[in-house]
């Protein structure tokens, strides 16, 4: 009796304002027990804020759960998020402007994690709104910007395989990530690579010199399966031929344009390059060939072309021994090449160095190739083993310049595929390179004539533990 005569008479009391036929009383009239009644509306009370409290909790936890992630290229913008449960979809909307759209530009069913904006204008900012719907209703609400900016930025997402799945034992101690593609896109990322197949023999020989010039050359066959890529040749795959008089098919993609004379990735300072790829065919196809490689860029010759060799008005500048390409595998196996010997007419005479690694399964199983490129020296390491390193003074093996990356599968009917789990390119970070450029000052002083300490050129060891500190 005092609880509901209590509670009726004080929500009358406070409700007067809105009631005026209700009456004031005494707040304890007729209540036998002051303590309970006080114990009972503070409970009540506290109940309320509790609810209050805990309904707020929920959404700002499941709001933080879903997270929110965007990043823009030149082609597309990745929207990622993490699935709530409970959640019926998700809606999407995306303007170049301020304004929300109407409508949802897409609906992405419960479940999904990840969308992509695709016909996107490359240098553009977009702005994006993604809702989770649950019963019909906005639970919670996103906002963000992307720039469909075209050069590449480093991925978050992507840094995280670096613990999940690690490189091998060859990556140098205190090189960091520089550049990378692990393939967990659906889509290709046009800011780290081009599919316009293109070399310095094709440019030498003029083989598909207009289609190069026109950017219409063929195009390569691939699958990304959110993990890996698959760059793959067979009968119907690629649609063109590339290799018209050996009718063979080229699945390639490579970090420079020639057609543009873009260049998407500065390695102009070496460093460690690793890739973990699964390779196979099928049949006999003509041409079989799988490769991991370095090629000199253009627009023109003067990189493949020895110093003192002049062809078609173009100087070459290439000291003699220098690399032009580097084949860290292909064929089937761990052939490793350095090319280099060219003629004064421009014709290739043969390779600086060819090496082929022993004692490991390539076909159908995983490897890990990796190659180390320093001022004086290159090393080629297989699984995480240095399989051979080439420093000979009498030759200049390393390219002063950028070279240009490519992964590719080649061949004529039957199937050839080449799967390509991770690419990354280690460096050192540029405060360690700034730390140890008083080390190298002080040794090129060693070095001046005149000098008598001086008694010959230091050794490859002492000129790597300076440069690369």
């Amino acid at each position: 009796m005092c609880i509901k005569r209590l509670v009726k008479r004080d929500l009358c009391c406070w409700d007067r304002n809105a009631d005026p036929r209700c009456e004031p009383v005494s707040r304890y009239d007729g209540c036998p027990n002051l303590k309970s009644c006080f114990f009972v509306r503070s409970l009540f009370t506290l109940l309320i804020i509790i609810t209050i409290s805990c309904t707020l909790a929920i959404g700002q936890n499941e709001k933080e759960a879903a997270r929110f992630y965007l990043l823009g290229t030149r082609s597309w913008i990745r929207v990622n998020w993490n699935d709530v449960p409970g959640t019926d979809e998700y809606r999407l909307y995306w303007s170049t402007g301020n304004e929300k759209p109407e409508a949802p530009n897409a609906v992405v069913k419960a479940g999904e994690s990840r969308f992509y904006i695709q016909n996107v204008q490359p240098e553009t900012k977009y702005r994006i709104w993604l809702e989770m719907v649950v019963e019909g209703r906005i639970r919670h609400s996103f906002t963000g910007v992307a720039t469909t900016q075209k050069k590449w930025t480093p991925d978050p997402l992507e840094l995280k395989e670096l613990q999940t799945n690690p490189g091998s034992n060859a990556v140098p101690k205190g090189m960091q990530v520089y550049w990378q593609d692990e393939f967990n896109d659906a889509l290709l990322n046009r800011n780290k690579w081009f599919t316009n197949y293109y070399s310095n023999i094709d440019y030498l020989y003029k083989i598909n010199f207009d289609q190069m010039k026109a950017g219409t050359l063929p195009q390569p066959a691939y699958v990304l399966n959110g993990k890996t890529i698959n760059l793959f040749t067979n009968d119907s795959l690629p649609k063109e031929v590339y290799d018209v008089k050996n009718n063979k098919k080229i699945s390639s993609i490579q970090t420079y344009d020639w057609g543009t004379n873009e260049n998407l990735l500065d390695n102009s300072r070496g460093g460690y390059f690793e890739v973990k790829v699964k390779r196979s065919s099928t049949g006999k196809p003509r041409g079989l060939n799988t490769a991991f490689w370095f090629d000199s860029p253009g627009p023109n010759l003067k990189y493949y072309l020895q110093q003192g060799t002049t062809l078609d008005g173009v100087q070459g500048i290439r000291p003699k021994g220098q690399v032009f390409e580097i084949d860290v595998f292909e064929y089937l196996n761990a052939q490793f090449v350095l090319h280099g010997h060219v003629d004064s007419t421009g014709k290739f005479l043969r390779n600086l160095n060819t090496h082929i690694a022993k004692g490991y399964q390539h076909i159908d199983h995983w490897v890990v190739h990796g190659m180390l490129w320093t001022p004086v020296s290159i090393k080629h390491y297989i699984n995480g083993n240095l399989i051979k390193e080439y420093t000979d003074k009498s030759q200049v093996y390393a390219p002063n310049h950028f070279m240009n990356v490519l992964l590719g599968s080649y061949g004529g009917g039957g199937t050839v595929n080449m799967e390509v789990d991770y690419i990354r390119y280690y460096t050192w970070p540029l405060s360690g390179v700034m730390n140890c450029l008083t080390r190298v000052l002080k040794m090129a002083a060693v070095l001046l004539p005149g000098k008598a300490m001086v008694t010959g050129f230091p050794t490859v060891a002492e000129i790597e533990q300076q440069v690369y500190c």
